[in-house]
């Protein structure tokens, strides 16, 4: 039963240093209106969530896929708003879902990480909030590109919004991983140097993919000073209609904010472990990326060096390339020694590989990919 008058929930503190962090909580798509009030009253039941969020508009990659109940589902978040006193929040994909979302009264829009990727379109939805005083939060876009993540904050900012926020929710790597998205750390830390005083939340379920790597992330961005969490609950995960995998149930929900907030973890589970070497072996990828590019490289450079009848071994260019690394190793925090012995195995089978392609006099772009692939 409804009440008739919207109830009062306090605030919670933005996080810094041991502050109360913002959480934002609900299903991926609101669904029906039973499913999102039954959410919204279990999380309702825990005085740390501030914000109830649902989709409703989904940008799916497929026509045929659910892409969410479109405008009436804006009052089913009405109804939350009034019944339990939660601020609600959706996202925002273009102008019309702005003007929408003002129209319902929603208290903060965020922006999905496909629609970041487009400038035009966030340009729009800049131009639709001018003059609005709302807070809004920007994912990062697909891609680990910071200047298009920073870009389209300050985008917002310049339309005259005076509370704009970030989300990391992971980004897309198209090797083989446990996580749906990868975390790289690094980057939400870096545009928090670059922006200082930017609000930057967590979505660990988008970054996990599966339920059981939530925690652990959630532990993961808070140890990293983030400024709150968004995540996804709904009452029946493996029957919801979006990203069934990666939603908690609102007691495990529960669960995970008293062992996150209430007392310390230690770092000693299994999942953690699963976690961080997830990490490591998309690194590996990375690695092993770039040294079949620098090998492809290396062999164009072949092509030309057998044209001007050049040695190879060019020792001056050799020089240069070991200073420069060196110098990179000193400022990354790792040993020059390492990073010479690692650098003199790659310029060897570079070289070997540039013998090769002189003396057999072949352009033959896939005998270069075989005989990376050989060594590798």
């Amino acid at each position: 039963m409804h009440t008739s008058e919207t109830k009062t929930r306090k605030p919670s503190a933005v996080l810094n240093g041991a502050q109360q962090p913002m959480i934002i909580a609900g299903p991926c798509s609101a669904e029906t209106p039973e499913q999102v009030m039954e959410t919204a009253q279990n999380l309702a039941r825990d005085s740390r969530v501030e914000y109830f969020r649902a989709g409703i508009w989904k940008p799916r990659t497929s026509p045929d896929s659910f892409e969410g109940v479109g405008v009436p589902g804006l009052g089913w978040l009405q109804d939350v708003k009034k019944e339990t006193g939660l601020k609600i929040t959706t996202e925002v994909g273009s102008e019309k879902h702005v003007e929408e979302a003002l129209k319902a009264g929603i208290d903060m829009l965020w922006i999905g990480a496909r629609t970041v990727s487009n400038p035009f379109i966030i340009q729009e939805i800049a131009d639709a909030l001018r003059g609005v005083d709302i807070p809004v939060l920007v994912k990062n876009p697909l891609s680990p590109d910071i200047d298009l993540w920073e870009g389209a904050i300050k985008r917002l900012v310049k339309s005259g919004l005076k509370d704009v926020g970030a989300i990391h929710r992971g980004f897309f790597w198209w090797g083989k991983s446990h996580l749906r998205n990868q975390p790289f750390w690094h980057i939400p830390i870096e545009l928090r140097e670059r922006m200082p005083g930017l609000r930057i939340i967590c979505d660990p379920s988008h970054i996990a993919g599966k339920r059981s790597f939530i925690p652990l992330l959630a532990q993961r961005a808070l140890e990293n000073h983030f400024a709150g969490l968004m995540v996804e609950v709904h009452p029946s995960p493996d029957n919801a209609w979006s990203d069934a995998a990666q939603q908690l149930t609102p007691d495990s929900f529960h669960d995970m904010l008293n062992d996150l907030l209430g007392t310390e973890n230690e770092n000693t589970s299994q999942e953690l472990l699963d976690e961080l070497r997830s990490e490591i072996d998309v690194m590996d990828e990375m690695l092993l990326w770039a040294l079949a590019a620098r090998m492809e490289l290396s062999s164009k450079i072949a092509k030309v060096k057998r044209e001007k009848q050049m040695e190879p071994l060019q020792s001056q260019r050799w020089d240069q390339v070991m200073l420069r690394v060196k110098d990179m190793a000193m400022k990354s925090g790792l040993k020059p020694q390492f990073v010479e012995k690692l650098y003199t195995s790659i310029h060897k089978e570079s070289l070997k590989l540039q013998k090769t392609l002189i003396s057999d006099g072949s352009n033959n772009i896939k005998k270069v990919h075989n005989f990376v692939g050989e060594r590798q």
